[in-house]
């Protein structure tokens, strides 16, 4: 046992005995404690306790045993006890002579702490300022014990005073001195697992903290995922765009107006053409919807200008596209929106902007309404990318890139990527122009060539001039003998106008070229549907389309679609890419049937609908639809 433990047993015992002998008399008491008339010296308060006589056993030798523990206490070193904390334990039973007596006593031992501690603080100070150790620690004993006896006569005091239960504050005083309760009690716990409100509350927005941070993760996991699987390929450095500051090179460069990209094949009969057959699907369709700021426009012709795209808040682009696919754009003009796809000419490492290059076509809505009303600052709507005539260097070790017209366009966003990747492999671009004037890109194709010794290119002129000695005429097989070696193992992109696509399969088809090598894609005039030259459409083979919804009906000739007859008769079809990629056009044939060249904007769901892509869908005889 500890000798804390067995003071604390020696005291509690010395109490219950001194309690026994209580009848003795007070004053004489008193009189004993302080022999010679001497001043009482100054002792622990604990000493003060004696037990009540409710607490002594029946029977037993009070006095004896109260002489022989206070004996006992006297050897251990305890000082005698005192009358007053006995008295406090059973101050309710007192009579009022005896409570006056208790408060005068606790008066005086206020009156002897007092006095102890100021002795002690002075003696505190002067031992200090002598550095005398040990009489600054029986100083420091000395202030103890005068606080030790005043605070017993201030609890006589309270008690009498307030009139709370005195044995209370006794024993509290009691154990607080001898170290058995803490000086500030802990609340009792509560809740489940003794926890506060304010833990559980703490839980809670811990736990909603770390679950929105988990999804905020997932999220950006699932987009990082979706990027990539957009992006074959890491894009390098930041390009710049060229045109206006190339020297000066003999290369004539192409076109682009209101012309709609397409992969169908150029033949009237809706069938792919010797030798050609659809892009294949090689990147994913956009989903991006949104404005885009006109930060530049570069004129690259005389009909011809460049539109460079920002968007309108942010450093980069808010979507990511292919080398090759293309946007859409939305423009009102007279009360009326109007939508026409134009390929994306610049490279996707140019990640804070993209261009397109527009031709203005006579009669052209979208296009005449770019070069006349739209200015740098302006916003468009766009949305996007679509299409999958892409190419980014991955899909083999070379490329035969032919384009005619306008069909530049797409092949230049490839050509800008591959030179902008440093691509190793052999690229050869044929390229046909009417005149050395119309050729779009011409200084920016002659400074990439002469960079890159890799890149061959050859232009191909209909009409002579004085400044031009190259190529003249068509694009013909002896020419791509020539120009391009082994033709019949490269990978062919090829792009333009439908009599060119048309002429060009057949000449693939001579050259033993087989489908899977020539990966085309079509522009299409959408102001313009005629049928071929020095030809007449029977009226007899002239389908009529009707809208089932509106109430209306109007022409369907073979070379016209859905979406196009539609519009002719003001039914409202939404739509975007114009090419059967998107899916916006989507509408039920209730009545008859349509043919479709592409179909990728359908899942198979659709398609076990009825639903087919009104871009596409053409008819030879009567068809009704849900529009």
């Amino acid at each position: 046992m500890k000798r804390s433990d067995c003071l604390l047993a020696c005291l509690l015992a010395a109490a219950l005995c001194a309690r026994i002998a209580a009848a003795q008399d007070p004053a004489a008491e008193h009189a004993s404690h302080h022999p010679s008339g001497t001043q009482p010296a100054p002792v622990a308060a604990p000493s003060d306790v004696r037990m009540p006589p409710s607490m002594a056993q029946p029977g037993a030798p009070a006095t004896n045993m109260a002489q022989g523990m206070e004996k006992m206490m006297e050897r251990m070193g305890a000082p005698p006890p005192k009358e007053i904390y006995p008295s406090l334990m059973e101050l309710p039973d007192l009579p009022l002579e005896k409570r006056e007596q208790v408060l005068k006593q606790a008066r005086e031992r206020m009156q002897v702490g007092a006095g102890l501690m100021s002795q002690a603080v002075d003696e505190l100070a002067e031992t200090a300022r002598r550095d005398d150790y040990p009489a600054m620690q029986r100083a420091t004993a000395s202030l103890r014990q005068g606080i030790a006896q005043f605070e017993s006569g201030l609890a006589a005091q309270r008690a009498l005073a307030e009139g709370k239960a005195p044995r209370n504050i006794a024993m509290q005083w009691f154990k607080r001195e001898m170290n058995l309760m803490p000086v500030g009690s802990a609340p009792a716990p509560h809740g489940f697992f003794g926890l506060s409100a304010f833990h559980y509350v703490t839980m809670v927005f811990t736990g909603a903290l770390a679950a929105v941070l988990l999804w905020i993760f997932l999220a950006r996991q699932r987009r990082a995922s979706a990027l990539a699987a957009q992006l074959v390929g890491a894009p390098a450095a930041v390009g710049n765009r060229m045109g206006d500051a190339f020297p000066a090179s003999p290369l004539p460069v192409a076109t682009s107006a209101d012309l709609v990209p397409s992969t169908m094949t150029p033949a009237a009969t809706g069938q792919p053409g010797p030798g050609l057959r659809a892009a294949m699907p090689v990147s994913t369709t956009g989903s991006w919807s949104g404005q885009l700021r006109v930060a530049r426009i570069f004129r690259e012709t005389a009909n011809v200008k460049t539109f460079r795209l920002a968007p309108s808040a942010g450093e980069e682009l808010p979507f990511a596209f292919e080398p090759g696919q293309f946007l859409t754009i939305a423009v009102n003009t007279n009360g009326k929106v109007v939508k026409r796809s134009y390929s994306i000419a610049s490279s996707p490492c140019c990640h804070g902007w993209c261009e397109i290059t527009v031709k203005h076509t006579p009669g052209g809505v979208v296009s005449g309404h770019l070069h006349e009303q739209v200015n740098v600052g302006d916003v468009l709507e766009a949305t996007g990318p679509y299409g999958r005539f892409t190419f980014r260097g991955h899909e083999a070790p070379d490329v035969v890139l032919i384009a005619g017209g306008v069909g530049i366009t797409p092949l230049m966003s490839s050509l800008r990527f591959l030179t902008d990747q440093s691509w190793a492999g052999e690229i050869w671009l044929i390229y046909a122009c009417p005149r050395l004037e119309d050729v779009i890109f011409r200084e920016e194709l002659g400074y990439l060539a002469k960079r890159h010794p890799n890149l061959h290119v050859t232009l191909v002129l209909e009409e002579a001039s004085e400044s031009w000695s190259g190529e003249l005429g068509f694009v013909t097989a002896d020419l791509l003998t020539r120009t391009v070696p082994d033709l019949g193992t490269r990978r062919i992109h090829l792009c333009g106008p439908p009599p060119m696509l048309d002429a060009m399969g057949k000449i693939f088809t001579r050259l033993g070229v087989t489908p899977e090598q020539v990966h085309t894609e079509l522009f299409l005039t959408p102001e313009v549907r005629c049928a071929p030259a020095g030809e007449a459409v029977p009226a007899s083979v002239i389908a009529t389309c009707s809208f089932s919804r509106s109430g209306k009906k109007a022409l369907l000739p073979p070379d016209m679609t859905v979406l196009e007859a539609a519009e002719a008769v003001g039914v409202a079809i939404d739509y975007s890419c114009r090419q059967g990629f998107c899916g916006v056009c989507k509408v039920r044939v209730v009545a008859g049937q349509v043919t479709m060249e592409v179909d990728d904007g359908l899942t198979p769901a659709d398609r076990a609908a009825g639903m087919v892509l009104a871009c596409q869908a053409r008819a030879s005889a009567d068809v009704t639809v849900e529009a």
